[in-house]
């Protein structure tokens, strides 16, 4: 009797469901590691140095996430963050080889639970429901270390990995790098907790132990692994010392000066627009140099003021904005970097490096660079003023150097301080100082002192949104990733250069780009057509007015020169709209392509298999 074609649908839908359940279980019985990760950015891939870190693991540890779900399901951006970081998580346990373990929990508001990741570090994000909001992680090792993450924002989705590697980096080895700062700008002479210190100092204090150092200093602290440097004060011999003598030994330094800081201008507290190293730069083989560096090619663009209540934005060659094609792609530091460096009028570094150390650049500007005098810089100018002094040199710049080697003291002794009349604080800094090691003319090992001719980079207002608090430029990753690499673990370095989920409209960017230089070019061609006009125009109204007979010809020229003036206004306003044209037109096809094409595809095909099978039937009758 044969079987009815019913039935054998049936049994063979019955079959397919039984083999795709048991390769499912037996996927998950013995390809628990086996993953495909097809986003862009491979968001859910390790990268090497992630694998390095927790692979290399010698006691296990645990990560407790910690998530007030009911919650954050009330929040789409935190709900979806969430899911990232329960992937990312799962992800590192799978490459651990059972060295990391991973649990997940709630906690119930006032319970013992809640005092417990309190205590531990955690903070309750704010919700409009008043209900507190658990987002983060616990680390916990054998030796009953607990390390937190106090709250997972989704605007720090770039840091992700960092954070949860670095977190088990840290339950590895829990003594963090001591980080000295010495500064002379406000922001970088306040601890990281306090308000108003910069975002670097914020972000290092999640990673390192930092200790401002007073600029009246005798001596550094105490365990000093890396010193930073941003624009430092003017060094007496014994501070000089000092710091020779920490590269001697140590050797790890970030240094930052200037020829003019604009930060330092805008605290109008009698702060030097230029910083300089004195016998330290010529430890290093820097050679002074008063100029700043400009490049239009870079220009980072700024708001200028067009009249008529109406700015416009134009590329200020005085802040450029290297991409990463003009980084080095060997060193870790800037290897892996995928945004660009915003500096503010910076200098440029001259280096003649002494017998036995090198020097490496990490960040230049474009061929076509051009030097402006520090006093031009200096008074803030427009761009149109900046472009009437370039002058392109034809050679690149070098912006930021890593200097590498055995660093020779320019001193043969220490000197000897100044006296102070005060016998208790003479007695403090004779105690200061006599911490100091002691004196060594060379380094017994190979040190590095990153070098970076600008200070502005530094400041908050150069890369972070002001509203949103989140980085628009690798500032912050550039820096933080020479502190890491100076004085923390350098597989963290990569880490913190990984792109966020957030994928840019680099067409629209450089469309805009292009549009905004044209525009710059055209502008400026036609409000000299304008000011040449107005201006003739002005002379013969002033002779009309002073009594003077008009001829029928300088009538003549007078309607002329109205016409002119009339006919560049009209173009400069076709100019500015014209801006967006290109913009706008390929954001209608963004919107065609991504909204109204898919539906019509899809109908497409419907009419076709529809039709298809019409004719088919057709043609089986």
């Amino acid at each position: 009797m044969t079987m009815r074609r019913s039935h054998y649908a049936i049994l063979v839908s019955l079959a397919a469901v039984l083999i795709f359940v048991g390769l499912n279980l037996a996927a998950w019985r013995w390809l628990p590691g086996a993953r495909a990760d097809f986003t862009a950015n491979g968001l859910y891939t390790l990268s090497t140095s992630a694998r390095r870190v927790v692979q290399r693991l010698i006691e296990p540890v645990e990560l407790e996430f910690v998530y007030s779900r009911d919650v954050g399901a009330q929040y789409p951006a935190i709900r979806a963050h969430a899911d990232r970081v329960r992937q990312l998580m799962a992800e590192i346990a799978a490459q651990s080889d059972g060295k990391v373990k991973v649990r997940e929990v709630q906690p119930a508001p006032f319970s013992d639970e809640e005092d417990r990741i309190v205590a531990a570090g955690l903070t309750a994000g704010p919700t409009t429901s008043g209900e507190p909001l658990y987002f983060g992680v616990i680390g916990h090792n054998t030796s009953a270390d607990d390390i937190a993450i106090p709250f997972l924002a989704p605007e720090r989705d770039a840091l992700l990995e960092y954070e949860l590697v670095r977190l088990i980096s840290q339950l590895d080895d829990p003594a963090p790098p001591k980080v000295a700062v010495l500064s002379s700008l406000l922001p970088y002479q306040l601890q990281p907790s306090e308000a108003g210190s910069a975002f670097i100092l914020r972000e290092g204090g999640r990673a390192y132990e930092i200790t401002i150092v007073p600029q009246d200093f005798r001596a550094l602290p105490v365990g000093t692994d890396v010193l930073l440097m941003v624009h430092p004060p003017a060094l007496d011999d014994w501070q000089s010392y000092v710091i020779d003598q920490f590269l001697v030994h140590e050797g790890a330094a970030l240094i930052a000066i200037d020829p003019v800081s604009r930060s330092a201008l805008s605290q109008h507290d009698n702060t030097p627009a230029a910083s300089t190293l004195g016998r330290i730069g010529q430890m290093l083989g820097l050679a002074e140099d008063t100029e700043t560096v400009a490049d239009e090619t870079l220009a980072l663009p700024v708001n200028v003021d067009i009249g008529g209540g109406r700015t416009l934005q134009v590329g200020q060659p005085l802040f450029p904005a290297p991409p990463p094609a003009l980084m080095s792609r060997v060193d870790v530091i800037t290897s892996d970097l995928s945004r660009p460096i915003n500096f503010g009028a910076p200098g440029r570094l001259l280096l003649k490096p002494p017998s036995g150390v090198t020097v490496e650049p990490l960040i230049q500007t474009s061929a076509k660079a051009a030097l402006i005098p520090a006093t031009l810089a200096a008074s803030d100018p427009q761009p149109r003023a900046v472009m009437d002094a370039y002058q392109p040199i034809g050679s690149q710049q070098v912006l930021a150097a890593r200097i590498s080697g055995k660093f020779q003291s320019t001193f043969k002794e220490p000197p000897v301080p100044k006296a102070d009349a005060d016998p208790v604080v003479a007695e403090l800094r004779r105690q200061e100082m006599a911490r100091m090691p002691p004196f060594t003319s060379q380094s017994a090992r190979a040190g590095d002192v990153i070098l970076i001719a600008d200070t502005d980079m530094f400041d908050d207002s150069f890369y972070v949104n002001p509203q949103t608090r989140v980085p628009l430029a690798d500032n912050a990753a550039f820096v933080l990733n020479a502190l890491d690499n100076l004085g923390g673990d350098p597989a963290l370095t990569e880490l913190r250069s990984r792109a966020p989920a957030a994928r840019p409209m680099k067409r629209v960017d450089d469309l805009r780009e292009a549009a905004r230089m044209r525009l710059f070019a055209e502008q400026k061609r036609l409000e000299d057509v304008l000011k040449a006009a107005e201006g003739k125009l002005q002379a013969l109204e002033s002779r009309r007015a002073s009594g003077a007979a008009s001829t029928p010809d300088e009538l003549a020229e007078i309607g002329q020169y109205r016409t002119e003036a009339t006919d560049a206004r009209r173009q400069l306003r076709g100019v500015e709209r014209e801006f967006r044209s290109d913009i706008d037109a390929l954001q209608a096809w963004l919107v065609f392509l991504n909204v109204w094409l898919p539906p019509i595809l899809v109908a497409l095909a419907g009419i076709g298999v529809f039709a298809w099978r019409n004719r088919r039937r057709g043609g089986a009758a």
